[in-house]
């Protein structure tokens, strides 16, 4: 019997390995901001989600959705419960220091950003401003003392705002965790023991939709990937430009979701993300590090998380769920840019297609929530 249940846990675990390190040898290019690379005209009408759904889209796909299955599996196993319990053992010091990390790692970048002058959050977005050169030089100060981690927090925030004010919503839309982080900081000081936790949540939350909003430029901006192939040849591993270009809207989304999921996948898809945008760093240099420093050390706290119990939902839910949310973020995407950008008549359709798979995706999931466990699920 212990043979079996050996065989039950060796066999997905080993096959989910092997489909992760496929995935990644083919998709260097998943973790690369593309606007900070390439000139890209944000207001450019993407593809149509009828040309986005290809073959070679739904192949990938299902490749994802075995992975994420796979994994969800292995989470239900002795094996999944042996890995929880071997990465709390590993990152109990990173979890205890997580705060301390937090603020280390976001003074370092808004100083760096600072001396680079004329950057506001991310390498691509520029403000000639006296006023917002000395907010970015306040917030590493802010940042030393306690007490002065509302002001830091507050000032991440007021620089959110001014991007949307002069890039526009739909363009800041690539960097949410912006937000959680200012909140964070802002909440680091209240006596409410509930806002304690849910910080960590909301850094895992804004970090996973700016890791998954831009992957959708992947599927409906393929010529703005492809010019980073032409730049970084080896980056397509010998593989058609076109089929790296969709492994990796679907890998990053993939890993992105897996955020958003039960404790060992979003332990494990925070590693594997830490592990690609640091490769990614040996590429396409200091400016891939800076703007992504942030996101890298927000990772680190989800990697050292230990909150929550192994899932006791049905894996059969990961792929149904997640293929949902992919295909609800493609139609909010191309709708949601068409009617920003003023194209209204095209862009409704798919936008209230995406709402519509959005909020059953939601109905589902608290229906699911408010379902009492089955003694097997237990």
């Amino acid at each position: 019997m212990r043979d079996v249940i050996r065989s039950m846990c060796v066999k997905p675990s080993a096959f989910a390995g092997y489909l992760v390190i496929t995935s990644i040898a083919m998709t260097a290019t998943a973790v690369a901001h593309v606007k900070w690379f390439v000139n890209c005209t944000v207001s450019d009408n993407p593809l149509p989600v009828q040309a986005v759904l290809t073959t070679r889209f739904f192949l990938f796909l299902v490749l994802f959705l075995t992975l994420f299955y796979l994994a969800c599996m292995a989470e239900r196993t002795m094996v999944g419960a042996m890995l929880l319990r071997l990465l709390d053992r590993c990152t109990e010091p990173l979890h205890d220091r997580a705060d301390e990390m937090l603020r280390a790692a976001a003074a370092v970048f808004f100083a760096l950003l600072w001396a680079q002058g004329g950057l506001i959050l991310t390498p691509e977005l520029t403000a000639r401003s006296i006023s917002i050169s000395a907010t970015q030089l306040l917030i590493p100060i802010c940042l030393f003392a306690r007490a002065t981690l509302p002001a830091a927090g507050a000032g991440i925030i007021m620089l959110y705002g001014y991007g949307v004010v002069d890039y526009g919503l739909f363009h800041m839309l690539d960097y949410p965790v912006f937000l959680g982080l200012g909140a964070y900081f802002i909440l680091s000081v209240s006596q409410n023991a509930g806002f304690l936790p849910f910080r960590y949540h909301l850094l895992r939350w804004t970090a996973a939709f700016s890791l998954l909003w831009p992957s959708m430029e992947k599927f409906v901006y393929p010529s703005w990937i492809a010019a980073i192939t032409t730049v970084h040849p080896e980056l397509t591993l010998g593989f058609p430009v076109a089929t790296v270009i969709t492994a990796a809207g679907v890998v990053e989304f993939g890993l992105s979701f897996a955020l958003f999921w039960t404790p060992l996948v979003r332990r494990l898809a925070a590693l594997v993300l830490i592990l690609l945008l640091t490769a990614a760093t040996f590429d396409f240099g200091k400016v891939d590090g800076i703007g992504h420093l942030i996101l890298i050390a927000i990772l680190f706290v989800v990697l050292a998380d230990p909150a929550g119990k192994p899932a006791r939902c049905r894996a059969v839910f990961a792929p149904l769920l997640s293929s949902v949310a992919l295909l609800a973020t493609i139609c909010l995407y191309t709708g949601g840019h068409r009617l920003y950008y003023g194209s209204k008549s095209a862009g409704l359709e798919p936008y209230a297609l995406g709402v519509l798979m959005l909020v059953g995706l939601g109905v589902a999931a608290w229906l699911r929530m408010r379902r009492r466990p089955s003694p097997a699920e237990a």
